[in-house]
């Protein structure tokens, strides 16, 4: 009875807590189902838990092609953010598998991703021993932490953890998620994966590894700095020991072998310690080109995660012969102090094949890449090299033949006097006072008289030239300074466009964009891109003709002669800036096109520098190994030069130019001097303003031209064989006379003649006009240019006038440029 009295007394209150109990336990599993899913939202999705795609090593390769057509390649070098090979399971060696499984989870085979019991005994041992000696994670918790989760220690990510192994467990059977474990695994010096581990630590093949070894490997994921072999040698004994101690426990070999695998020394068979990174073996400034182009088309995490097998265009055959050519030639300069020692004097070099654009060598600095590393041969923006000089008059020359001069046209080489804005004037000049005579372009070309190149941009436009001169070498225009000192070559080039540049006159006027990578294959070998070719014309293929037969003159007879081949049809331009800061030769033979460059890296002057001197023998001992290597023996295209429709300024026309134009009123030129109308032979001249009916003054009469003014030069006997043509010499010879061929000589052909033998006397038929003299003919330039291709007989009568031979090069016309005008830098 009392019984049922204190039920109804408590019977309301009871329900209430009933109540509570119940909207706690609906709350309560509300929020664990919310936390559940939340957890569950931020894990990976079902395609990323089936798609195993390890972080894996990119390697980069150079494709070597001899004589006979025969391909081989050579590793470069290896890019990763995680240094990882992947290997089959079958390819480990059971000892360390066994070692791994022993001491990182012994029930592996038995769980199913999750060990409470492993769990609460690691807790156990850890608190009994008041220090953190045992894990509670599988290997199948390891995996999931290395491949999607963060190593953050949250309660978050433990739960995320236990959700992903026992979702892995569904999907993949426990060998596969061994493999997966020994292939994602950090053991420690840059080295993930049993395979990258097994070379880093032993240099050898993972199935190589001996019980000693194995067992040492398998102690590190744990703790790989702590036990490092190579800096904590006793704690990783001890690990080792651990872990021999554990396989002898779970059964997998006797206590005799693991007191023998004890015995074996830590440090004694180690290989020695790299710190990881980017790897660059061989051809370091190119391969780090390579690396920088793949990450701007693919991105960082394609190139250092990818595991891509990159094949480049680089020849390690002809990289190996720049660089000793290059090293041999700079070092050659620093010990007789025509540039700095040290690593401040310094040169860079690069070849490109005419045909494809396939950059075969690559040289960027001379001395230790760690040292050096900045890559002169192309450094990209934004300093993109240093100023050309002469040798950007090729592109010039180009640009006025494409505008109907031809190689005979006429142009002055006298004094100019050029404004450039109010009370400015720009006043570049010769290298040589003697070269203030008429020329034509072929000879202004050989000797690289600067005022040539002057007169031909102020009847062109810079404009023009910027445009042509771009389209010639693939840039974008706005890298080029449309100002008359354009003429000089003032913009800054680096020698790997310059090869590519040089490429369009070689290939007939078709310009090929230069090619780093010829494939890309992913770890597998399977191809996933082919870079092939890229070719368009940019100049008519008459004026490319023309313009080889013009550079061939700079060899055979200009400022370019000790850039000369033995067998081979070299063409090219030399190119010194101002006070010898720069030197520079760019050279071509029908298959190959080089560009070297020598200066110092502080823009301080050179001692008495050339082109010819300082760079044209490196690219003639480079050519003449890499033209054999590469069994090259083409021929240059054939066909007929560009026929002149427009008639060059000689200096006559030019002062009556000059004169029509300084009419009463007008602007005129005089003398400062004397006071008189200024003449092309004034050293110093201003531009006046005349009044209305105001007559001009008298020309100036203190200056005039000096008795060589009048006069061509006249060459000597013809240059010495360069070094290894000791069979014979190529030499220009007018056509008409037979002798060694003048500046004026309208027709001439190139011959290969017995070392002592040949013409020794210069062409007496032709010769520079005179006052009395008619003018040029009119612009219907009737010659053509012949090429004679090295092997064959010499040509017929045809071709274009050529510059005599001399017994010296001469410095390029270039020497002493003056400062640009206003707006160009």
């Amino acid at each position: 009875m009392a019984k049922r009295t204190w039920i109804r007394k408590y019977s309301a209150f009871l329900r209430y807590v009933n109540v509570f109990v119940l909207v706690c336990c609906f709350i309560g599993t509300g929020l664990v189902a919310g936390g559940l899913l939340a957890v569950r939202e931020s894990l990976p999705d079902a395609e990323q838990l089936i798609a195993y795609r390890p972080r894996l090593t990119t390697e980069i390769y150079s494709t070597e092609i001899d004589a006979e057509g025969n391909t081989s390649h050579t590793l470069l070098g290896r890019v990763f953010k995680e240094d990882r090979e992947p290997v089959d399971l079958h390819e480990i060696p059971l000892d360390l598998r066994q070692a791994t499984i022993a001491i990182e989870d012994r029930p592996f085979y038995q769980h199913r991703g999750v060990d409470p019991k492993g769990i609460l005994r690691a807790a156990w041992v850890n608190l009994h021993e008041r220090s953190f000696r045992q894990g509670g994670s599988t290997i199948t918790q390891q995996l999931v932490r290395n491949m999607w989760l963060t190593r953050k220690k949250t309660f978050g990510r433990k739960i995320r953890e236990a959700i992903l192994a026992l979702e892995i467990e569904r999907r993949y059977s426990k060998d596969e998620m061994l493999e997966m474990y020994l292939n994602e695994v950090y053991y420690g010096h840059g080295a993930y994966g049993v395979k990258v581990a097994a070379r880093s630590f032993f240099n050898k093949d993972v199935s190589d590894l001996s019980l000693a070894e194995a067992t040492l490997l398998a102690g590190l994921p744990r703790s790989p700095l702590t036990c490092s072999p190579y800096r904590h040698p006793q704690k990783s004994k001890q690990r080792r020991r651990h872990v021999l101690h554990a396989m002898v426990e779970m059964g997998y070999i006797t206590s005799a072998q693991a007191a023998e695998a004890d015995q074996h020394q830590i440090q004694a068979n180690l290989a020695p310690l790299q710190e990881r990174g980017i790897t660059a073996f061989r051809a370091p400034y190119f391969a780090h080109l390579v690396v920088r182009q793949l990450c701007e088309q693919y991105g960082q995490d394609a190139v250092y995660q990818g595991g891509l097998r990159v094949y480049t265009t680089l020849d390690m055959k002809l990289q190996k012969v720049a660089e000793e050519e290059l090293t041999k030639g700079v070092e050659s300069l620093r010990s007789r102090r025509r540039i700095k020692g040290g690593l401040v004097g310094q040169g860079a070099l690069a070849a490109v094949e005419v045909a494809t654009g396939d950059v075969l060598a690559m040289v960027g600095g001379v001395g230790n890449y760690e040292d050096v590393q900045y890559n002169r041969a192309y450094s990209g923006p934004p300093l993109y090299g240093r100023q050309p000089g002469s040798s950007f008059k090729p592109y010039v020359w180009a640009a006025a033949l494409e505008k109907g001069y031809g190689p005979s046209s006429l142009f002055s080489g006298a004094p100019i006097s050029i404004r450039t804005g109010p009370g400015k004037y720009w006043n570049p000049k010769n290298y040589s006072g003697a070269q203030g005579h008429n020329w034509s372009l072929r000879g202004a070309l050989a000797q690289s008289v600067n005022l040539v190149s002057v007169r031909i941009v102020r009847k062109l436009g810079a404009k023009a030239i910027q445009k042509a001169t771009a389209q010639m070498m693939g840039l974008a225009e706005e890298r080029l300074r449309a100002v008359p000192a354009i003429a000089l070559g003032t913009s800054e080039l680096a020698p790997l466009e310059q090869a590519v540049g040089y490429c369009t006159f070689a290939s007939g006027g078709l310009y090929t964009k230069p090619r780093l990578i010829r494939r890309i294959e992913n770890a597998h070998g399977e191809t996933l891109v082919t870079f092939r070719p890229e070719r368009r014309r940019v100049i008519n293929k008459a004026t490319a003709i023309s313009m080889i037969s013009m550079m061939r003159t700079v060899v055979t007879s200009g400022t370019g002669t000790r850039a000369a081949v033995s067998g081979y049809a070299i063409c090219g331009k030399t190119g010194t800036t101002q006070d010898g800061r720069d030197a520079w030769w760019v050279g071509y033979s029908p298959d190959l096109s080089c560009a070297v460059w020598v200066g110092n890296d502080d823009y301080k002057p050179m001692r008495r520098s050339s082109g010819g001197g300082f760079c044209a023998p490196v690219f003639a001992r480079f050519m003449a190994q890499a033209l054999k290597l590469r069994g090259y023996n083409g021929k240059y295209p054939e066909g007929a030069g560009v026929k002149a429709t427009r008639r060059g300024q000689p200096e006559k026309e030019e002062k009556e130019e000059e004169e029509e134009q300084e009419r009463p009123g007008g602007t005129i030129t005089v003398c400062t001097s004397s006071g008189g109308r200024a003449t092309p032979y004034c050293p110093s001249t201003v531009e006046r303003v005349l009044g209305p009916g105001a007559s001009p003054p008298s020309p100036c009469r203190i200056h005039g031209p000096a008795s060589s003014a009048h006069v061509s030069e006249r060459p000597g006997p013809g240059p010495s064989p360069p070094p290894g043509e000791a069979g014979g010499r190529t030499v220009t010879v007018c056509a008409q006379s037979g002798q060694l061929a003048g500046a004026y000589c309208p027709q001439t052909v190139e011959r290969t003649v017995p070392a002592g033998a040949g013409p020794t006397g210069t062409c007496a038929l032709h010769g520079p006009p005179t006052s009395s003299s008619p003018r040029p003919p009119p612009a219907s330039d009737t010659t053509s240019d012949t090429i004679e291709q090295p092997g064959t007989p010499p040509a017929t009568p045809g071709g274009a006038d050529s510059e005599a031979p001399e017994p010296e090069p001469k410095p390029e016309g270039d020497g002493e440029k003056p400062p640009e005008p206003p707006g160009g830098q």
